[in-house]
């Protein structure tokens, strides 16, 4: 008995965790910002074989589209009508019974981020706050929000 109940439980899928179908990265450049000023950091995405990232543009009444912003009460913000990614791919979407906008396999974004004239010199992290969802053939996981620290050096 306990090895059937064993073998019943290899054979059940586990459950898909958001972080585990898109693994996201980012880095600041190494030379120092001064307040005031903008930098452009670079977020990587690397999904798993067999999903879809939705976009950063996507159609009303379907996916979650991707966005990137800083934590609230950070130093920083976000240029959100200048992050800049590859052109995405347009499907007619059966999980929403619409076209919608998607990457596969990876898609690296530009995210401009300002540095607050009232930022303090010295090594920062910039909180970054990625909401994203993901699909596969057969099942849509809930939009996510992936955190991430990226370290930036501030100058004076």
């Amino acid at each position: 008995m306990p090895l059937l109940v064993l073998l019943l439980f290899a054979a059940t899928p586990f459950a898909q965790r958001p972080a585990d179908i898109v693994k996201w990265s980012a880095s600041a450049p190494a030379a120092a910002v001064a307040p005031g000023e903008t930098v452009k950091i670079s977020l990587n995405a690397k999904i798993e074989r067999g999903w879809k990232l939705y976009a950063l543009t996507q159609p009303e009444g379907g996916p979650q589209k991707l966005a990137i912003e800083v934590g609230v009460g950070a130093p920083f913000t976000v240029s959100q009508k200048q992050i800049a990614g590859p052109a995405p791919k347009t499907l007619a979407d059966e999980n929403f019974g619409m076209k919608t906008q998607y990457y596969e396999k990876a898609a690296t974004f530009t995210v401009p981020v300002t540095v607050s004239s009232t930022a303090g010199a010295g090594k920062l992290q910039v909180p970054l706050e990625v909401t994203f969802q993901a699909c596969g053939e057969s099942l849509c996981l809930r939009p996510f929000t992936q955190k991430l620290d990226v370290g930036l050096s501030v100058g004076k």
